[in-house]
Formats: C-alpha cells, sequence, structure tokens
C-alpha cells in the first residue's frame, strides 16, 4: 500500500473518530447556526444547524501530521497556516455563537488575520534554523 493511501485512511479514520466525539458536545451545548432576520427567508432553514465542524479538521490534521510526519520538518508551514485559517473561522464562530453577534469577524479583520499569518509563516525561515523548499509557480499576479 503507497504512502498516500495511508495518509487518507488515516486521516479518514480520526476524523470519524473525532466527529463521533465532538459532534454530539456541539450538540448538547446547542451550538447551531444563526441567522440574520434581515438576510433572505431561505437562510432561515439553516438555523441551529451545527457548527463549529472545522474543530474536527483542524484535530484530524494536527493528529496525522504528528503521526505521518513528526521527522519532516517540511510540513510544519503548511500545518501552521493551516491552523492559523482555522483560528479565524473559530473566533469567527466564537463571535457568532458564544456573543450573539450575527455579522461575526468583519471581513477586514479576516483579511488582517490572514495576511499576518501568512507573512509569520513566509519570514519564519529567515528567523530559526528551520529550512524548507522553494515550492513556487509560474503565476504572476
Amino acid at each position: 500500500m503507497s504512502l498516500q493511501v495511508k495518509i487518507v485512511l488515516i486521516s479518514f479514520m480520526i476524523s470519524i473518530l473525532s466527529a463521533l466525539i465532538i459532534l454530539p458536545i456541539l450538540k448538547r451545548l446547542k451550538v447551531g447556526q444563526i441567522e440574520r432576520e434581515c438576510g433572505p427567508r431561505t437562510h432561515l432553514v439553516k438555523q441551529g444547524t451545527p457548527t463549529m465542524g472545522g474543530i474536527v479538521i483542524a484535530i484530524t490534521l494536527i493528529i496525522a501530521t504528528l503521526i505521518l510526519y513528526s521527522s519532516n520538518k517540511e510540513m510544519l508551514p503548511l500545518v501552521l497556516v493551516t491552523i492559523g485559517f482555522g483560528v479565524v473561522g473559530f473566533v469567527d464562530d466564537f463571535k457568532k455563537l458564544i456573543l450573539k453577534d450575527t455579522e461575526g469577524l468583519k471581513p477586514a479583520y479576516k483579511i488582517v488575520r490572514i495576511t499576518y499569518n501568512i507573512n509569520c509563516i513566509c519570514t519564519l525561515p529567515n528567523k530559526t534554523r528551520f529550512r524548507y523548499r522553494n515550492y513556487s509557480t509560474n503565476i504572476k499576479i
């Protein structure tokens, strides 16, 4: 069995197990989607849909990386960037659910946080002895 198939199978098993543990906890805590009254009527159907499922993805990513790539330092930037995006999503959901702010995190704050996260990861090799390959593309912006 190839390494890629093992990665997919291990990640799938971890995500199923963590979902079976976390989703009932989220339902018990009544962590559900809150829709604005001023929005489209069709969105009101989503009211109460469990949210914060990104926790399952973050747990799967961290555990699978620790199991499969604990000695491979090249995975560190990818994991840190993904966790940084997860933090933005968590703060957004937290504001919506706990603070009862239906707007959530303002788009400008999301962009600032994501830009800061990417900047920290891009400068990581210059501040430490950590080195990774240059995975550049020919895309020009």
